[in-house]
């Protein structure tokens, strides 16, 4: 998650101050034509938005994606002049401090590094509150629900360790886990020490999960500091843990105050995206896919046994990746749901099959076959299996955290069980239990399942979630478009600074200004398609 802009490696200015340990960059200078050329038009675009002497902060995660820069360029500027604040960067300490990002963020005006470092006191008070606080801590729950101070940071402890250290689940008895504990409970520390002694007017992140981020944010949120996720497709204004996907529920009154047009464009839009995902074109409204799970259907394999049971298939995730992403998961991570399922299907009488991602990473497969040691009645089908091929097999069910299969099995006629809240929740196209006892009689009860699955229903909800959420002309005249030109690489490098810059125009210039300054007038949680809302 670090930055990606190249690193010059020239001699590099560095003032820091003691306390709060803010450094200032200056003179620096990209070896890249096309990162000079868009720091040379932010010190053009911005040069007198600064305040001689601010008195108020807005502070703003060191996050390197530079397709979200281009978003924050625009947004942290409005967003400060706004509060008549400075734009200051924060992030762990580094030994190796990104002098490439560095320029970037002075050339939008941040005038400021905060490194998340705790003073002397700080540590001595962290010792006291550890000593105080890790010996309680003897299940997960008690870790997951742990609170410091009145900030819950227990599930981004949680997370972050899951994530750093390629874990499918956390392990009490692992020494990492109690470091991680320390970090959280210093992070909770300094925040809280430096929103009692700065006038922080803001915050912006990247992620609302993790250390790194969101602990700010919960001390920002607890102060009734707004914190904004702003990037290149769409705003967000978030009070509380989990708020940048409340609209999820939210979907089908908002497609029923579209016009009539509006719902019969936006159906329409959907079935043609669907069917290029079903015939196994990759990349369809998910940019970070490299691979189809759609493709590679009919080549004649069994994968499934002949038999009159039900049959259900696990679509398993990543396991280390953010599980509590949308808040609302009836599980403390993915590898207890997928434990939770293998005791479930001990005393079922149903045929039982988990399939992982077409691109499994190494820890998804080690842990797969793991579990399995454990429950053999589970077959695991080849990753490379089309979800096609999977349906023409017989599977009944499909059981997911969360996952993109909640639409596309019901696409395919098949039935889905989530694990928890969904970005399907506000359709009846597959289920989504609000509680462990309900999610089990669920699956005690597979004929009470409702089988008749609404094409159209489905069709409004991936406009409303992949179309109608879009801002697409947000700052690039057509994001959209942008996916079609630019790789993954050339939007987190410097190949889009080039993009943007090269379709950018006085007139536009203005309007992205505009967009940003109505949707911090406007108070409301989101900018889509349509605007604030």
């Amino acid at each position: 998650m670090s930055g990606v802009a190249s690193v010059l490696g020239e001699p590099w200015s560095l003032v820091a101050r003691v306390g709060n340990r803010v450094h200032r960059a200056r003179g620096l200078l990209f070896p890249d034509a096309d990162a000079r050329r868009f720091i040379q038009h932010n010190r053009k675009a911005w040069r007198g938005w600064t305040l001689p002497r601010p008195e108020r902060v807005v502070l703003a995660d060191f996050w390197g994606f530079s397709e979200t820069n281009i978003a924050r360029s625009y947004f942290l500027n409005v967003l400060a002049r706004y509060h008549r604040a400075a734009i200051r960067t924060f992030a762990p300490p580094s030994r190796m401090p990104n002098r490439a990002l560095h320029a970037v963020y002075e050339s939008l005006n941040a005038t400021g590094h905060v490194v998340t470092s705790c003073t002397r006191s700080q540590q001595e008070r962290r010792r006291t509150l550890s000593r105080e606080i890790v010996p309680p801590l003897r299940s997960k729950r008690d870790l997951y629900g742990l609170e410091v101070l009145g900030i819950w940071v227990g599930i981004d402890i949680y997370e972050t360790y899951l994530r750093r250290y390629n874990e499918p689940t956390v392990r009490l008895d692992d020494p990492r886990l109690r470091q991680t504990v320390e970090e959280g409970i210093g992070l909770v520390l300094f925040w809280k020490d430096y929103f009692a002694t700065h006038d922080v007017a803001a915050v912006v992140v990247s992620h609302d999960c993790y250390l790194q981020f969101n602990v700010a944010c919960k001390v920002a949120y607890g102060a009734r500091v707004p914190v904004y996720l702003p990037n290149a497709r769409g705003l967000w204004y978030v009070d509380r843990p989990h708020a940048t996907y409340a609209h999820f529920a939210d979907y089908r009154r908002m497609f029923s105050n579209l016009s009539l047009t509006e719902q019969k464009d936006g159906l329409a839009w959907a079935q043609r995206q669907i069917g290029r995902r079903l015939d196994g074109e990759v990349g369809v409204d998910m940019p970070y896919a490299s691979v189809s799970a759609f493709r590679g259907a009919g080549r004649g394999r069994r994968v499934v046994r002949r038999s009159g049971k039900p049959k259900i298939l696990i679509c398993a995730p990543c396991f280390t990746d953010n599980p509590h992403a949308y808040g609302g998961l009836l599980f403390l991570d993915f590898y207890e749901w997928i434990r939770h399922l293998g005791e479930i299907a001990k005393h079922t009488d149903y045929d039982w099959y988990v399939k992982t991602h077409p691109d499994p990473l190494p820890v998804t497969l080690d842990t797969i076959h793991r579990v399995l040691a454990e429950y053999p009645h589970i077959g695991l089908v080849p990753h490379d299996t089309s979800h096609h091929d999977m349906a023409a097999a017989g599977i009944d069910v499909v059981l997911t955290p969360y996952g993109s299969v909640g639409h596309e099995y019901p696409a395919l006629g098949v039935q889905v069980i989530n694990a928890g809240y969904n970005p399907h929740v506000a359709y009846s196209f597959n289920q989504s239990p609000k509680s462990l006892d309900e999610y089990d009689a669920c699956l005690a009860n597979l004929d009470g399942l409702r089988n008749d699955i609404d094409v159209e229903e489905l069709r409004e909800f991936y406009y409303m979630h992949h179309g109608y959420t879009l801002a697409d002309d947000l700052v690039l005249p057509s994001y959209r478009q942008a996916l079609q030109d630019l790789t993954t690489q050339q939007r987190m490098g410097s190949a889009i600074y080039a993009y943007f810059l090269d379709g950018l125009t006085e007139e536009r210039h203005r309007k992205i200004i505009e967009k940003m300054q109505a949707f911090i007038d406007s108070g409301k949680s989101h900018y889509f398609s349509r605007g604030p809302e």
